[in-house]
């Protein structure tokens, strides 16, 4: 099949059903059950499998669980980093409404293996990111120039524009993926992702939106681009596919789904390691 559009990553796509000259990262991925949803492979191997599959070297993930049972959940993730430590990278999730808990999990979060940084569903729990229960999280990300995922979605006060302007300008350390890419907002995104250097649009859901890859990338952030799934929400090469049929260009194409956060991951990937695959 000769594809319309010329590229050598489109070709490899099509003729192997994978990515082939190169390995995505995908920043944003949850792990197990969530009720009333029915995921088909949910657990850490499985995820790995589906992984291995679609061409995608590592996941960065917040536990299902530890969005609303921080310990439970939490622990729950590091069992699965313990499992696959070249596979999967933790996001630490945290709850505002239990301030207490924040704080033990900033005090301890270097004795974690594995996890890169923090997570914030904000407009779930109602509490905005520049709530005072989250300055001990903020510090922390600052000083060790730590990542932070946040849900984000138009329309939302909790992480909206405003909140992530606030907090980037203010925790200039922080490395800030927003999670949907402010979903629906699209062009708050973009000039965020333009004006501050440590914001990035993570593309999760906000495939959805024709043209949208293409319009960012012509706006001139192809290096504050992250690939992002959900997994297990949605197979990843779906994702793969809206990125590699975008028209944009293959050097486009790898830094969205690979180098740019193969860039802010790197402390976490640094170690040589041998590949590892889920056990079937």
């Amino acid at each position: 099949m000769k594809p319309r559009i010329r590229s050598a990553i489109v070709q490899e796509l099509l003729e192997t059903g994978a990515l082939s000259s190169f390995k995505a990262i995908d920043t944003h991925g949850h792990m197990g059950p969530l009720a009333p949803i029915y995921f088909p492979n949910p657990e850490p191997q499985d995820m790995v499998r589906t992984m291995d599959r679609c061409g995608v070297e590592r996941l960065v993930f917040a536990h299902h669980e530890a969005l609303v049972d921080p310990v439970r959940g939490n622990q729950k993730a590091q069992a699965a980093i313990d499992a696959f430590p070249r596979r999967l990278i933790g996001y630490f999730a945290v709850n505002p409404h239990y301030p207490d808990l924040l704080k033990e999990g900033v005090r301890n979060f270097g004795k974690l293996r594995g996890f890169a940084g923090y997570k914030i569903l904000a407009g779930y729990y109602g509490t905005p990111i520049t709530c005072d229960a989250c300055v001990p999280l903020w510090e922390h990300a600052h000083e060790e120039k730590l990542p932070v995922l946040l849900h984000t979605w138009g329309g939302c006060t909790c992480a909206g524009p405003k909140q992530v302007e606030e907090i980037a300008r203010r925790y200039t350390g922080v490395t800030i993926l927003m999670g949907h890419s402010q979903y629906g907002a699209w062009d708050d995104a973009i000039r965020l992702a333009s004006e501050l250097p440590n914001v990035y649009c993570e593309l999760t859901a906000a495939y959805a939106a024709g043209g949208f890859i293409q319009k960012m990338v012509d706006s001139g952030i192809e290096d504050k681009i992250t690939f992002g799934t959900d997994l297990p929400w949605f197979d990843p090469m779906y994702g793969i596919g809206c990125v590699v049929f975008a028209r944009i260009s293959d050097a486009a194409r790898r830094k969205i789904l690979r180098d740019n956060a193969a860039r802010i991951f790197r402390r976490w990937m640094s170690q040589p390691r041998k590949k590892q695959s889920a056990r079937r």
